[in-house]
């Protein structure tokens, strides 16, 4: 511990000394003030690294040398004023009334274009924010947007993609100190409060090409940046923007955008951004955006419902009979799975919505989550071509005996030739939609149905098996057992039971249709596990003519 402290005690008097001696004669001003610092620095008596930075931080002298060697563009004082200034900050030795002078030194460096002093002065930027917090906020935080926003629009990739990624992280370091409040939610006044609320109204103003108020940009963000930073707000912070002004601000700025973006046909890499942020208000936000959220899964439902019988075997770039780019369908139909594999997602959706509506018998007709899922339905049966005319099965093992081969009826549909290796709303960095298996859609939509069944299963029989002691007599005695036994649902159905008997139709046509679909083993074990416990959960909920009709099914 004594050597590391000697070693920065040791590189702040030398680097000092460096400019004191470097500036003799061109630059008076950067000697005196160096020579300041070494007095300073000698009058420090602790061998602690915290005490030592903490004495320099009382100081307000500490940063002049090295301000004024970045400022004279002289290469050798900035470089050793940077390497000095990368030390203190990262020690927190800085005073907190320095700390915007600093952010306007570093942005003075960054303009002079050299690539390496770039690079630092983003290296710096992340640290000023998280360590200096109380003294970042207002129009200093307006500074360290400013600058990384600039270096983020260099023609150097490295340039760029540090400081999209340092941006990134300022944005959730500003998002941090306001989840850490213990004040109400909805007071803007808690500390870090407003400066949020400030940037979260310029990221919506932007993304709707409107004019930032807070942050200062100099030119036009790049759209796919401000929605990467919304994402990732909402992906972290939903619980802080959901409330008071800042929800306020979403539901003006940001949900009539989103509404309004799958009209205008966006290219692949926002439309992916897009759809992800609009999951993400379903997700995490459908109680605060009630009638946000029926919007946006009303527009889910037009995605997947759109007529591509044109478009099926187009590529992805091209559009569908209805206007539609083709991935955006492929986007939508993605984000729905997600949600019906979360059944108790769906089940407070359907009771927010569906099912509201059934409980207090209203005239007015709302079948949101059923439009939802009857559309993923047909997204299956939309595929007549996929259906086989197929042998019999004693004739298909002739044909197999003889020579022929079982596969004349065409390939298996599976994960295996079905399946994307990333899914499509997950290509962040692609410029283009890819080109996806001709069967993708149809893949995706079947799991997806079963993955709903499998979760309404599990809930519905989890309510209505019971255990009974049962005893039997052998030659070694008796002995009791614990079976379990399938009854009836014990209490209310519920918004779960009333979803099953209203969406049974459509999951019923997706089995049937199925049925005719030659799928690989794994994908058919599934379907067929799936069918037959919903069997046992239709006879739970008394839907006998939907029992009935799927036992004959299964039977076929």
């Amino acid at each position: 511990m004594a050597t590391a402290v000697t070693n920065i005690s040791t590189l702040l008097l030398g680097e000092l000394q460096s400019l004191s001696t470097e500036a003799r004669r061109k630059h008076p001003d950067i000697k005196e003030a160096a020579e300041r610092v070494i007095v300073v620095l000698r009058g420090i008596k602790t061998t602690s690294t915290e005490e030592i930075a903490r004495e320099l931080s009382k100081s307000d002298q500490v940063l002049k040398p090295f301000a004024l060697a970045c400022h004279s563009n002289n290469h050798r004082l900035v470089s050793t004023a940077m390497h000095c200034l990368q030390q203190l900050v990262s020690r927190h030795a800085l005073a907190p009334s320095a700390i915007r002078e600093t952010l306007t030194t570093l942005t003075h460096v960054s303009a002079q274009g050299a690539v390496d002093m770039q690079v630092k002065v983003l290296q710096m930027v992340l640290p000023l924010v998280t360590s200096y917090g109380d003294s970042v906020n207002g129009e200093t935080l307006v500074e360290a947007f400013a600058l990384c926003l600039a270096l983020q629009r260099s023609r150097d990739p490295v340039v760029s993609n540090t400081a999209a990624a340092i941006l990134r992280q300022v944005v959730v370091a500003v998002f941090d100190r306001v989840e850490s409040g213990d004040e109400d939610d909805g007071d803007l006044a808690r500390r870090g409060a407003k400066d949020a609320y400030y940037v979260l109204q310029d990221l919506c103003l932007m993304a709707a090409d409107g004019e930032p108020i807070f942050i200062r940009a100099e030119h036009a963000v790049d759209k796919r940046l401000v929605l990467e930073l919304i994402e990732s707000v909402l992906t972290n912070h939903w619980r802080v923007v959901a409330v008071g002004a800042m929800a306020q601000t979403l539901r003006d700025k940001l949900t009539p955008f989103i509404v309004n973006f799958f009209a205008e046909r966006a290219a692949f890499p926002l439309a992916v951004r897009g759809i992800r942020i609009a999951w993400l208000f379903v997700r995490h936000l459908h109680e605060e955006f009630t009638a946000e959220c029926e919007i946006i899964l009303s527009v889910f439902s037009r995605l997947l419902s759109s007529d591509v019988s044109g478009g099926r075997r187009a590529s992805m770039s091209g559009k569908s009979a209805s206007g539609f780019p083709v991935f955006y369908r492929v986007l939508a139909l993605e984000v729905v799975r997600e949600l019906l594999e979360n059944s108790s997602l769906l089940h407070r959706l359907y009771t927010m919505y569906d099912g509201r509506v059934v409980e207090e018998g209203s005239d007015e007709d709302c079948h949101v989550i059923i439009d939802l899922v009857s559309a993923v339905c047909r997204v299956v049966t939309e595929r007549k071509d996929l259906v086989r005319s197929m042998p019999s099965q004693p004739e298909r093992a002739l044909a197999a005996g003889e020579g022929g081969s079982s596969d004349a009826v065409g390939p298996q549909i599976g994960a295996g030739m079905c399946r994307m290796r990333i899914e499509m709303y997950k290509l962040l960095d692609k410029q283009e939609p890819p080109s996806v298996p001709d069967t993708y859609m149809f893949y995706l939509a079947t799991v997806a149905v079963i993955g709903l069944s499998e979760g309404v299963v599990g809930d519905i029989l989890s309510r209505c098996t019971e255990r009974l002691s049962c005893q039997f007599s052998h030659l070694g005695g008796r002995r009791s057992v614990e079976v379990s036994v399938l009854g009836s649902v014990i209490g209310e159905p519920g918004a779960v039971g009333g979803f099953m008997g209203q969406a049974w139709g459509a999951v019923y046509s997706v089995y049937e249709f199925v049925a005719g679909v030659r799928l690989d083993d794994p994908l058919f074990g599934r379907m067929l596990e799936s069918a037959r416990r919903l069997v046992e959960t239709a006879g739970a909920l008394a839907l006998d003519e939907g029992r009935d009709a799927l036992l004959a099914l299964l039977c076929r």
